[in-house]
């Protein structure tokens, strides 16, 4: 059933229309929403005229999880609009893991909508994801997309995916790889749920279908197959960011060996270098500041961001010096604050707009 004709009930109600009138003025609103009808009020005030309608919007929750339901809840009501999810690495900067590539693939193409690579997107971030700084587009590798029709260089292809963060494996099973095999080559997408099978005739694309790689049966045709970026750095960045991880694990040791190890400058041999030194931090950049200026902001729970915000910052500070974390992570809860149109509350305390209701039941819990 489709969700979307509901929105035109919250239109017509002279409350709410007061609340989108406010927040298209980008008076800096603070309301009060009931949990259970947050998501449907915000889908409407994203898509009414005298709302938000045809501007950018961005909504911002506490942590990933709540980001993820709440964008799969704003999808519900304004299918077939599109809402992306902007979540956070899934692993620290400390870790020095990188993050899984749909991951990757997810935030590299909420921030490109929101720098005007779609007209009006939606995006639901969590506010843990906004603090970690992000490389600028020029550090990233670059995504693609195949098509029937097309000429290709089917080696070329291969090497761009790699550069692309994609590992080449003999069976493709999981987001991120990619298989060769004559004249096809099976990939998956970094942000696609299935992956697609890519056939050649000498140097042009035959034909193009999604398949399960569970079974390998086909899915049906693809009319274009989209290939996000698997990776969030170019390949000789990654370099970079592999010879950061050996110099650190290098000198877990080196305390050991510094009375017998110095160097011509008398130095010990095991001081751990700055992360700024290894990668290109002057280049990583706040999210917000990739956010344009036209794109409204909305804080869609305002009570639970501050302390999210600050269990994160404890857990990077333990596993890494506070001053490599100020290269990577950023300061959120102010620059929310002052950009924010819309701040909403689950608490209410006397906001101007504020808006009650209650989960519903199911009858099938009560019968008896």
């Amino acid at each position: 059933m489709a969700l979307r004709p509901l929105l035109e009930i919250a239109t017509e109600d002279g409350d709410f229309r007061s609340l989108a009138t406010a927040v298209r003025a980008n008076d800096g609103v603070g309301a009060h929403m009931s949990p259970a009808v947050r998501p449907y009020l915000l889908a409407a005030l994203v898509e009414a005229d005298y709302g938000l309608g045809g501007r950018a919007a961005l909504v911002v929750t506490a942590d990933d999880r709540s980001a993820r339901d709440l964008a799969r809840e704003l999808g519900a009501y304004l299918s077939p609009r599109r809402v992306r999810y902007y979540p956070s690495r899934g692993t620290g900067y400390e870790s020095h893991v990188a993050p899984p590539p749909h991951l990757v693939g997810l935030r590299i193409a909420a921030l490109d909508a929101l720098s005007g690579g779609e007209e009006a997107p939606v995006v639901v971030a969590s506010a843990v994801a906004l603090a970690e700084a992000v490389p600028e587009a020029s550090l990233r590798p670059a995504g693609f997309a195949l098509a029937p029709g097309e000429e290709i260089d089917l080696d070329a292809v291969a090497t761009r995916l790699v550069e692309g963060g994609y590992e080449r494996v003999d069976q493709v099973e999981d987001r991120g790889q990619f298989a060769v095999r004559g004249g096809i080559i099976d990939v998956f997408g970094a942000t696609e749920d299935r992956a697609a099978r890519v056939e050649l005739f000498g140097d042009e694309i035959e034909s193009a279908r999604w398949f399960s790689t569970f079974t390998q049966r086909s899915l049906g045709d693809a009319e274009r197959v989209e290939l996000a970026p698997a990776a969030e750095l170019a390949a000789e960045h990654r370099e970079l960011a592999e010879l950061a991880l050996d110099e650190e694990l290098g000198g877990k040791f080196a305390s050991e060996l510094a009375a017998d190890q110095r160097d011509e400058r008398g130095n010990g041999g095991g001081e751990r270098p700055d992360v700024a030194e290894l990668l290109p931090t002057d280049r990583f950049r706040a999210p917000l500041e990739l956010v344009g200026g036209s794109t409204a902001v909305i804080v869609a729970a305002t009570d639970e961001i501050d302390s999210a915000l600050s269990d994160h910052w404890d857990d990077v500070t333990i596993a890494m010096h506070a001053t490599d974390a100020r290269h990577l992570y950023v300061e959120v809860a102010t620059p929310l604050r002052e950009r924010a149109a819309l701040t909403v509350s689950g608490v209410e305390s006397g906001q101007e707009h504020s808006f009650r209701a209650q989960r519903p039941a199911s009858a099938a819990r009560s019968m008896s």
